[in-house]
């Protein structure tokens, strides 16, 4: 479970923004918890929630909207405040 995996567009939208929509290709591919799990190895405990139908029980739901959010917004403030 790489963490090159993740793409950098992704670590670049939770410094930014402390959330980001990152897509169910990459949560198919890694798995939700490995997902997770590899965020949190790099600094980024992340939750993810998947916005969906609430119809379509399925595990990826393909018009599903996947949105990571970091859990803490400590590093995201650090970040913040060594740029200005």
């Amino acid at each position: 479970m790489a963490t090159a995996q993740i793409p950098q567009w992704i670590f670049s939208c939770l410094d930014q923004y402390a959330n980001c929509a990152c897509g169910i290709r990459i949560v198919k591919k890694m798995g939700k918890e490995g997902l997770l799990n590899a965020l949190e190895a790099k600094g980024y405990p992340c939750e993810l929630e998947i916005i969906a139908d609430p119809k379509d029980t399925s595990e990826f739901p393909e018009d599903g909207t996947y949105i990571l959010t970091l859990k803490s917004t400590e590093r995201h403030n650090k970040d913040t405040d060594e740029k200005e």
